[in-house]
């Protein structure tokens, strides 16, 4: 009976010595990098459009980034690779001259395709000035959906035909312009950036996005891609 006393004694000391052992000696500690969702509003301008009857700028969204930093000091900074990018077009355009009448409601879909290492596009940031740079463009971008054209010029000078339709445009790779980020790094901004031209709608695209900070993780360093 002593001698069970004595192993259950010594157990619990050394169970004790692991909890209060310091940081390092009992696990060591693993690098991380700053995984950041962030949600988007954005706008799309529009120009080229038949007779410039669809021209002007569209409120779209929302959308989502994932982007993910290096870790500098505890805080995100350096290289930055986008994991993710989503963004829906709900809007309707309309026009009216004298002699035609015609209604366009877009329904659409963009995403960007990750490559081999699951990243969309790989930058980094500058301490300096708070833009993300953009080092690669934004791979396989691409907008899928349907569009449905009511009027008299449904057919016509490149507008959509009467009816549905569906819209398939890219993928392509797109160059985004800078993140520009605020002082408290969690929103940022990004000037227009041209992302497509088309024939049919004959119209080319533009666009602009503000992102506000939705969730941070601290997660493992990714090893795909790195030379070992």
């Amino acid at each position: 009976m002593r001698f069970a006393r004595l192993v259950s004694t010594s157990l619990a000391a050394g169970t004790l010595a692991l909890l209060v052992a310091p940081k390092g000696e009992a696990d060591e500690t693993q690098p991380c990098s700053w995984q950041i969702e962030y949600t988007l509003a954005a706008k799309l301008v529009l120009s080229d459009t038949p007779m410039g009857e669809g021209d002007g700028t569209y409120t779209i969204g929302p959308g989502t980034v994932v982007l993910r930093y290096e870790d500098r000091d505890g805080a995100p900074g350096g290289a930055v690779e986008m994991l993710s990018y989503a963004m829906r077009e709900s809007f309707v355009i309309k026009s009216k001259t004298l002699f035609w009448s015609t209604t366009v409601v877009t329904s659409t879909h963009t995403a960007a395709t990750p490559d081999q290492c699951s990243i969309v596009a790989r930058g980094a940031l500058d301490p300096a000035t708070r833009n993300i740079l953009w080092k690669t463009p934004i791979h396989g971008y691409r907008t899928d959906g349907m569009l449905t054209c009511s009027g008299s010029m449904c057919g016509k000078f490149g507008a959509p035909p009467r009816g549905e339709m569906q819209l398939h445009i890219g993928p392509s790779n797109v160059q985004f312009s800078p993140f520009v980020l605020a002082p408290d790094m969690k929103t940022f901004t990004m000037a227009a950036t041209h992302v497509s031209k088309t024939s049919m709608p004959k119209q080319s695209a533009a666009v602009t996005l503000g992102g506000r900070e939705r969730s941070r993780a601290c997660v493992p360093v990714p090893t795909c891609g790195k030379k070992t």
